[in-house]
């Protein structure tokens, strides 16, 4: 199984942040990552991860299937983007 380094999630949150992936290559992308990754990390990281993961998995992209509780492609990416800023400055402060 791969390990992934929290760098490897930051730029893959940045790539769909930023738009450079799409929702649904980001969806796949995320999941697969956080599902196959044995790597054990620190609670604060886990949780911030685990919390982007539940929004991942509420993201659905067709709005004609969409429930009040999923999440559209601008909420997704809001979400993403707090995440993101979250595990920045985590990386920070743990590398200070």
């Amino acid at each position: 199984m791969p390990r992934h380094t929290l760098s490897d999630y930051v730029q893959l949150i940045d790539s769909f942040v930023h738009g450079e992936i799409s929702d649904l290559e980001f969806e796949r992308v995320y999941l697969q990552m956080f599902k196959e990754d044995p790597t054990i990390r620190p609670e604060a990281e886990y949780e911030i991860r685990d919390r982007l993961f539940s929004d991942v998995d509420a993201f659905c992209a067709d709005s004609g299937l969409r429930s009040i509780d999923d999440l559209d492609e601008e909420q997704l990416r809001a979400e993403a983007l707090t995440a993101l800023g979250r595990l920045r400055a985590l990386s920070a402060g743990t590398q200070g």
